[in-house]
């Protein structure tokens, strides 16, 4: 039996889990009604619910140009979250949370530049960088999502989050 966190996270890769319509009735009646509400423990808080998204104290920060495709970035949010990463959109005026980050996600070249520049560069070489395509290419782009989700993937498993977790 799968909890719901792991079928949101087979849902996000695509996988549809399907369940005998005996086996569906049989936890639905069983399950205590406790567990259905937004305050279960297992439950997974969405982003609106836990913090304001544009919070910049965050372990991990997502970067892109203003107006960006909201729907994209919060797809990005879910996954990092389902990484269990504490990830929050920023902007790039918010040079002190950006330069207090473990790690930046930053959707676009020239941004990744622009935000670069303005860091020393001691700073530059702590923080795990990620710089994937703009969100207009990577939202139509298969290739650019598995590789922005590879990166994702690589950074919960980084040394360093291991021991924050421990």
């Amino acid at each position: 039996m799968l909890d719901e966190y792991a079928l949101r996270l087979l849902g996000e890769m695509g996988i549809d889990v399907y369940e005998p319509r005996s086996v569906a009735t049989t936890v639905a009646s069983s399950a205590p009604v406790a567990l259905a509400g937004p305050t279960s423990e297992r439950a997974i808080p969405k982003a609106a619910e836990t913090r304001d998204a544009t919070a910049p104290n965050a372990e991990v920060l997502i970067l892109c140009e203003e107006g960006a495709r909201p729907r994209l970035l919060a797809d990005v949010l879910c996954s990092l979250r389902m990484s269990r990463l504490d990830a929050a959109l920023a902007s790039a005026k918010q040079i002190d949370a950006i330069a207090a980050a473990q790690a930046l996600i930053v959707l676009g070249e020239s941004l990744a530049r622009s935000v670069g520049a303005e860091m020393p560069s001691q700073r530059q070489n702590a923080i795990n960088w990620i710089i994937s395509h703009e969100p207009n290419a990577l939202a139509i782009s298969a290739d650019a999502k598995s590789a922005l989700w590879g990166e994702i993937k690589r950074l919960a498993r980084t040394p360093s989050r291991r021991s924050l977790d421990a």
